[in-house]
Order: C-alpha cells, then structure tokens, then sequence
C-alpha cells in the first residue's frame, strides 16, 4: 500500500533496495535579494513544495534538495546565512540538475521545481525573426560572461531532464512566466501546439521550432488596488538580448537516447499571460498565518492534498484550476493565469503488450501497465482495447511516444476515442509518486 512505500523510503537515503525505486526533488527558489525587483514568495515555494514531497508523495528528506538564496519566511538580509552550495546560482542549478538525472534508473521518480522570474532572450547571433528564448534568471543572473545576464535557457534543461532513463518519471513544475517549453510543446492535452510559437512556412510547409513570438502582460494584473492589497507581483522580466544565450550551454550525455522518460511539466501560465505571486493565508506549525507564494506552486500542493495523492496528472489540473479560481475570486479578480499542463513520454512500447491472447490476456497486460505505474490509463483504455484485444493495446498505446510528434494516439480510432485516450495517457499520479 501507499503507506508501506512511505515507509519504505524514509530514511533510507539513495537506498535501492533489490533495484527498488528511489525519489529524488531539487526544489529551487529565487528571491533575489540583492536585486531592488526582487520576488518574497519563490523561496516560500521551494520548500512548500519540498514539505508537501516529503508529507504526501514518500520522498526522503535525504532525497529532497532545496536551493534558495534567502532564509523562508526572512527578511533579504539572511542571504548571508545561506550555504553558498545551496544558492540557486546558475552553476548549482544545473549541477545539482544534472546529478539528480544522472543519478536515476529505470522505474525511479524525479521531481523539479523552480520558482523565480522567467524571461523571453533575444539571441542576437540568430536569424532574423527566428524568435525568442524562453529562460529563467537564476539568482546571479547579474554575473554573466561579457556583460550580459547569465540567464539557463528552457532547451537546456529540456536536454537535461529528458536524458533521464527510459522507464523513469520526471514531473516538473515551473512556478515563473516563459516556461511552456520545457517539455514538448507539442504535448498537449487537446493536441495542439502551446500557444505563442513562432511558426513559418517552408515549400509550402508549416513548420515551427521550439522559439516563441513576442509576449506582451496585462500590467493591470498586479498593479491595480486589490493588487496591492495582497502584494501581488509578477514572475517575469522584460525581454533581454544576449549574444548566444547558449554560449556556457549544458552538456549533456553525447548522444540523447531516442526512448524518452515519462515526463510532465505544470507551467504556471501560457503565452501572455502574467504569472503571479501573492500574500495567501495558511498554517505554520499550527498557527494561522499569511505567507508570500506563487499561484501554481500553493494550488499545486493544496490540490493534491485535497485529491490525496491519488489522482491522474489531467484530474490535479482540474484541481489545481479549481483553486486557482478560488484565489481569483477571493483575492486578485485580475488573475489571467491558466497553467498549463504538458508532457512527452513512450508510455508503454508494443514489446510490453505484444503476444498476449485476446480477453484472458489483458489481465496480463494491465498488471503489466501497472508495473509501470498506469493503472487508471488501464481502466480509461479498457473499453477501447478490449474490443481489439491485445493487439489493439500494442496499436494504442504503443504509439512511439509523444515527443515532437501531437499525433499521441491511433489514426485510426474517433476522434472522442483519441481524445479519451489521450486523456488516458496522463500517467497516474499514484502510481508514480506511491
């Protein structure tokens, strides 16, 4: 059960016992504090978040690393009292990135979270019109290579966390505006393309790349008087141009592997809108208090809490957008943040469902599909896949994988059909997280 997992883990640091599971966090807050625009609520997030893994998902404490360049809940001055190893430079960020990827095995769960500003960078060695970066500011942005920010653009980590092992679950939650791209920008649960996309035409071709157009925010989002009153503030920077923005660009393994891990990403808000952060009540150590978060990350946690751990990623981002909308009417009318949910993963190749008879087989099938922590795309595929046996479950869900590629389930089923069994495709969170 869910509780003897819980147990299993805590306190046993990077142990895989008989090639078991292991859950590992890199949480990542950036206030700022030496910056006059700098945030009060990403730090807050980092270990919210980190509390919320631990208490609710069976993470180890061990497991779980948290960088922030303030102290939660403290004035800026207590940046001197931070490990300089557990600052969110842009060295440590990707450092830490890339050993918690490194580090994981088929079947192991890998969690990133980052709060801070996200921004649009214009490469000014590209083409003409070939769009803009999405990137985030880690906290010494200002000590960049040649005057310019030393920003971490969304295709290195991309790169970074999509490296991680066939067969591992990697969740990423981006608490900043510009972070639509991490994943795939084509995974989707309607199927289309994310929303701003810098887009052209080539013989006669559509064709897009990973860049976005020009986005513009609604500044009366956050600066209007209820805005005010709850100290709304926005989690973006303006536009910035920097010369190859990719120039200290992460490495990452000499090839990357065609067989891509199970990964889904919550971006806290789509193209042009404002992603806030906000003063919400809540409870520490059992006294009523008002804290600074960011929306995403405080409706994330409250929604699995109020979901139980036990839900499909699609139902938590029904939840999340149901709190989400609370905040709105209660707090800040002017939110016009959606998050956005997307992913890209083979979730089970044919190899795993092939050569199993009609009917009596399935059952095989599905405890298969469990073992890859698919449990609940069992129960919503059981309908269609049951009317073709197994070798509908090899054509269905075993489609090759959803990176780069929108078409995610079979041409050959309804569109109702697709539609459901893309929703089935969401890997279930129990399953990965218990």
């Amino acid at each position: 059960g869910r509780s003897a997992a819980v147990r299993h883990f805590r306190g046993r640091a990077g142990w895989r016992a008989g090639g078991g599971m292991v859950k590992k966090a890199l949480c990542v807050g950036c206030n700022y504090p030496s910056k006059k625009f700098g945030l009060s609520g990403a730090v807050n997030d980092a270990f919210l978040l980190a509390d919320c893994l631990q208490r609710s998902c069976g993470f180890c404490p061990d497991d779980i690393c948290v960088l922030h360049d303030v102290l939660p809940g403290q004035a800026k001055s207590s940046e001197r009292l931070v490990d300089p190893s557990r600052r969110p430079t842009r060295a440590n960020i990707v450092q830490r990135l890339q050993g918690l990827v490194r580090s994981a095995r088929p079947g192991d769960v890998v969690f990133f979270s980052f709060s801070g500003y996200g921004l649009q960078v214009d490469d000014v060695e590209s083409y003409q019109d070939d769009g803009l970066d999405e990137a985030i500011l880690p906290t010494d942005f200002a000590e960049g290579v040649d005057g310019d920010y030393a920003v971490l653009v969304a295709s290195d980590i991309h790169d970074v966390l999509m490296s991680a092992p066939q067969g591992c679950t990697v969740t990423v939650v981006m608490d900043c505006d510009h972070a639509t791209s991490v994943i795939d920008v084509s995974g989707t649960l309607d199927g289309r393309l994310v929303r701003g996309l810098n887009s052209g035409s080539a013989c006669g071709f559509a064709m897009h790349n990973a860049k976005m157009r020009p986005a513009e925010h609604n500044r009366d989002v956050w600066l209007q008087e209820q805005g005010l009153a709850v100290h709304a503030r926005p989690r973006f920077q303006p536009t910035v141009q920097i010369a190859n923005p990719r120039k200290a660009k992460v490495p990452t393994r000499t090839a990357m592997p065609r067989a891509v891990p199970r990964a889904f990403c919550y971006s806290a808000a789509r193209h042009g809108q404002t992603a806030v952060e906000l003063q919400v009540a809540g409870r520490v150590d059992g006294r009523d208090t008002v804290q600074q978060h960011g929306m995403l990350s405080w409706c994330f946690v409250h929604a699995l809490e109020d979901l139980r751990s036990d839900c499909t990623h699609a139902a938590l981002l029904d939840a999340i957008a149901a709190r989400l909308a609370g905040l709105r009417e209660r707090h800040l009318s002017s939110i016009d943040q959606e998050v956005l949910l997307t992913f890209s993963a083979a979730f089970v190749g044919p190899a795993q469902v092939q050569g199993a008879p009609p009917r009596r087989g399935l059952d095989r099938v599905f405890w298969q599909l469990r073992g890859w922590g698919l449990l609940q795309l069992v129960e919503l595929a059981k309908p269609v896949v049951s009317r073709g046996g197994a070798a509908a479950a090899a054509r269905i869900l075993g489609g090759g994988g959803l990176h780069g590629d929108s078409s995610f389930a079979s041409l050959s089923q309804t569109e109702d059909q697709q539609n459901h069994l893309a929703t089935a495709g969401l890997q279930i969170w129990r399953a990965a997280w218990a």
